[in-house]
């Protein structure tokens, strides 16, 4: 029989130390918690939160995007019979004008997003409360809705699309910043590959609001929107987050999980290589700039949407010009884009923490270059449209991929920049800052296309776009993920994946290390020294 310590020492995750575990017998003062406390506090409902928030947010975005052009038409009066799209002739006969005042309303959206993006980052960073910046995002949603839904002039509409700019930049940064809260570093990819997933989802939701404004009138997609975004606000209004929330009402939630674990004690030499305190460093926006693994991460996120931003127009454009489809049938093919991305985003976030980011962000970009390419391909001379559904398809996996590895990089910086502490300050800056580099490339990919549609053609803007991904290959082998390596494997995810002990034995004699997976630990290892005599 092995004799034990007295004492057994843990590695906790968190770099916090417990001295102590409180007895069973201490008294704890009973605190009148909130209505449905247990569920309004649980990361389940945290998730969630940010997920209608970031699925209402992109429905509201998503309309536009098969609508732009008959919306544009509408207010110009170009398209007098617009209640019928499947008879209008305004779009392809005003090319170059529609093309036009649709990259600009689709570029103001990316205005706010960059207008709205370093406030709410210094804000996030600034106030561990995401409830109110979030209430605001929303409130601004619902004021961009009005607008469109009662807007007879082209410059009420580029008002709400700014409008509508500011609150995502507020939601998705609030949202991101949710849920880098509640988990760990080490499952953020899976986390924010789940939660991504319903960007692709909003898109699928409210790409069909097309048929709504086709058959219903230019009013009902907005209607849509705004239930949507009260089902958000009420959301927003009950949540109770553990970063504001009074301490003592996790009291017993705190104990019951210190009676699970054991004592705790460690070494003077461990107190004194002890990480730093949280809130004892502070990431500036100039320390994150200087690292090349954010800007090239920004880099990935600002082509990503200018290709996305650059379609966003000019398909629907390209389906009316070539096959006659109306604002319902635009909506729907683009589904074949959306689904498969969905699925992609979580088996992709998946992959990032198992295997790491640089193979995941390399398949992504040498798959997406000839995707890309290919959308270009199909015409009515050269066949159905029926041939655009699996280039989509492969498209909406690709790009899903080529965003996957962001995320994860981001929190990696951060945590370096922390100095590995537990210290999350500087991620609501960094997420910021990658809303300003989705907000460029939304900027820059409308009004690029609308000019190069109406000048080249859809096949050469194609080509161009699909270079973007081409060209950033070197760049994503030399500077995402850790090293040159192409495959880094997570021992750390792949032991919580395992759902079970394992118990390893030492080189060093009489020393066992069990390795047991915890739902908030990283790794527990519970060392077991010899003594030197036994009972």
């Amino acid at each position: 029989m092995v004799p034990l310590h007295s004492h057994v020492a843990l590695s906790v995750r968190t770099n916090t130390i417990t001295s102590s575990v409180p007895s069973s017998t201490a008294t704890v003062q009973k605190t009148k918690l909130p209505l449905l406390f247990k569920y309004r506090s649980s990361k389940i409902f945290v998730f969630w939160t940010a997920a209608v928030g970031l699925f209402t947010s992109t429905f509201v975005h998503s309309i536009l995007f098969p609508l732009s052009p008959f919306i544009v038409a509408r207010i110009r009066n170009l398209d007098k019979d617009w209640t019928d799209h499947s008879k209008s002739t305004a779009i392809t006969a005003n090319i170059e004008m529609t093309s036009r005042d649709t990259g600009i309303l689709v570029a103001l959206y990316a205005v706010g997003l960059l207008a709205g993006s370093p406030i709410f980052g210094w804000l996030g960073d600034t106030i561990k409360q995401r409830r109110l910046p979030m209430l605001l995002g929303t409130t601004a949603s619902m004021a961009a809705n009005l607008l469109f839904m009662l807007s007879t002039t082209y410059p009420m509409l580029l008002i709400a699309r700014f409008l509508q700019g500011v609150s995502n930049a507020c939601v998705w940064t609030m949202c991101l910043c949710l849920i880098a809260d509640n988990w760990p570093k080490d499952q953020l990819g899976v986390q924010m590959g789940k939660l991504v997933g319903f960007y692709p989802l909003g898109m699928m939701v409210g790409l069909p609001a097309g048929v709504l404004y086709s058959e219903l009138g230019h009013e009902a997609p907005f209607i849509a929107s705004m239930i949507l975004s009260a089902i958000d606000l009420l959301m927003r209004l009950v949540i109770i987050e553990r970063s504001s929330a009074p301490k003592e009402w996790f009291e017993d939630q705190d104990v019951q999980k210190d009676t699970e674990k054991c004592t705790k004690t460690v070494d003077d030499d461990d107190l004194q290589n002890s990480p730093e305190p949280a809130g004892t460093r502070r990431v500036t926006w100039v320390q994150l700039l200087k690292q090349p693994r954010l800007i090239v991460s920004l880099a990935l996120t600002a082509i990503v949407a200018t290709v996305m931003s650059a379609f966003e127009p000019t398909l629907s454009m390209r389906l009316a010009q070539e096959w006659g489809f109306n604002a319902a049938g635009c909506s729907l093919i683009v589904l074949a884009y959306m689904i498969p991305s969905i699925i992609a985003s979580i088996v992709c976030g998946w992959l990032c923490d198992r295997y790491g980011t640089k193979v995941v962000a390399l398949v992504s970009l040498l798959l997406a270059t000839p995707s890309c390419l290919m959308i270009g391909f199909p015409s009515q001379e050269r066949g159905s449209f029926w041939l655009l559904v699996p280039i989509l398809i492969m498209g909406g996996i690709t790009i899903a991929g080529c965003q996957a590895p962001v995320f994860p990089e981001i929190a990696k910086v951060v945590d370096k920049e922390n100095g590995g502490s537990n210290s999350s300050d500087g991620l609501a800056r960094s997420y910021s800052l990658f809303n300003a580099a989705y907000g460029v490339g939304m900027c820059v990919g409308p009004l690029i296309a609308g000019y190069l549609y109406a000048s080249i053609g859809f096949f050469w803007l194609c080509t161009i776009l699909s270079t973007l991904f081409f060209c950033f290959i070197p760049l994503a082998y030399f500077f995402i993920g850790d090293g040159r390596k192409l495959i880094v494997k997570n021992a750390a995810a792949a032991a919580v994946d395992h759902h079970h002990a394992e118990a390893v034995m030492t080189a060093e004699a009489d020393t066992i290390v069990i390795l047991v997976p915890e739902s908030n630990l990283s790794l527990t290892t519970v060392t077991v020294p010899d003594e030197a005599s036994s009972k």
